[in-house]
C-alpha cells in the first residue's frame, strides 16, 4: 500500500502489517534506485519543473483568490502527507490563515462532510488512492474543491473544482509515489504560499 492509512504513534508499537506498511512505503524508492537506476536529483528536478510551469501558467490564480476569500481552509490528506503539510499550515499562519489539517485516520474525518460552501478543501492525493477511498465524504462537502495528485484518474477529479497534476506515475506501489508524497507536496504548497504571500501580503505587493 503506497499511501500510510494510519497514524505513527513512537509509544504504541506497530502491528507486523503496519511495519511492513511502512517498509513498503519507504524502500520503494531505494529498491528502484538499485534495481531501476533511477536517480533522486533527475527526478525532483523533474517534478519541481512541472509544478514552476504549472504555477507560471495562471492555473492556480483562482485557488489563490479563494485561499484569501473563504472561510475556512482545510486540507484532507494520508498521514504520509500530512508530515509534508505542517510547514504550509505554519506559513498561512503568518498571514494570518488558519489551516486545519485533517487526516484519513482521526476522530474529525466525519467533519469533512459538513464544511459549507464558502469554505475550501484541499485533498492531496498523489496516487489517488486516498481520494477513491474518501470520495463519499469530498462527494457530500459542498466547500470549493480541489485536488493535489500526480496521477491520472478523469471520473474522480470530476468531482473537483480545481485539479492540479503535480507529475505522473504516482499509482499505488510505485516507485515514484513516497517522492511525489513528500518532496513533491512539500514544493507544491511551498509555491502556493509564496503565491499566496505575493497577491496578498503588503509587504510584498
Amino acid at each position: 500500500m503506497s499511501e500510510i492509512g494510519f497514524q505513527v504513534i513512537p509509544s504504541r508499537k506497530l502491528t507486523d502489517a503496519e511495519v511492513q506498511e511502512l517498509r513498503d512505503h519507504y524502500l520503494v524508492y531505494a529498491k528502484a534506485e538499485r534495481d531501476e537506476h533511477r536517480k533522486l536529483r533527475a527526478d525532483l528536478d523533474e517534478i519541481y519543473t512541472r509544478i514552476d510551469k504549472l504555477f507560471e501558467s495562471g492555473a492556480m490564480l483562482r485557488t489563490v483568490t479563494t485561499l484569501y476569500e473563504c472561510d475556512h481552509i482545510v486540507v484532507f490528506a494520508t498521514e504520509s502527507s500530512i508530515l509534508a503539510l505542517r510547514e504550509f499550515q505554519q506559513a498561512m499562519l503568518s498571514e494570518g490563515r488558519k489551516v486545519r489539517l485533517v487526516p484519513e485516520v482521526g476522530g474529525d474525518i466525519n467533519s469533512i462532510r459538513a464544511l459549507p460552501e464558502n469554505d475550501l478543501l484541499i485533498v492531496v492525493t498523489t496516487s489517488n488512492g486516498f481520494a477513491r477511498r474518501q470520495r463519499e465524504r469530498i462527494v457530500a462537502s459542498k466547500a470549493f474543491k480541489v485536488i493535489v495528485t500526480a496521477s491520472e484518474d478523469p471520473d474522480l477529479h470530476a468531482i473537483f473544482d480545481d485539479v492540479f497534476t503535480i507529475g505522473e506515475g504516482s499509482e499505488e506501489g510505485s516507485s515514484l509515489h513516497r517522492i511525489y508524497a513528500t518532496f513533491g507536496v512539500t514544493y507544491f504548497f511551498d509555491r502556493l504560499f509564496a503565491q499566496y504571500a505575493r497577491a496578498f501580503d503588503p509587504e510584498l505587493k
